[in-house]
């Protein structure tokens, strides 16, 4: 059989039920994009969160002679070591 929606008689083009399905897919469309665009921006905030975490453990190995020469001083580790990590 045909596609039978060739004989609709439809004066005005595309009817307000396809002209609704475009408006909600185009919704859709959007609240994904929106959707993907927050989850890689969760991604990218716990990613840069553990590099914090794993610079702070190295940080917390250094000798005191090598923060000496970088101008650190073993408070500032523990300083630096207290912060939450989406502190800076």
């Amino acid at each position: 059989m045909a596609n039978c929606t060739s004989t609709i008689d439809r004066p005005y083009g595309i009817g307000p039920v396809e002209r609704a399905g475009s408006t909600i897919g185009r919704v859709i469309d959007r609240v994904v994009a929106v959707s993907a665009e927050g989850a890689t921006a969760v991604i990218l905030m716990l990613l840069d969160w553990q590099r914090r975490a794993r610079e702070r453990a190295c940080l917390a190995t250094l000798p005191d002679e090598i923060l000496k020469d970088v101008g650190l001083s073993r408070a500032d580790i523990h300083a630096e070591l207290r912060k939450p990590l989406w502190l800076r």
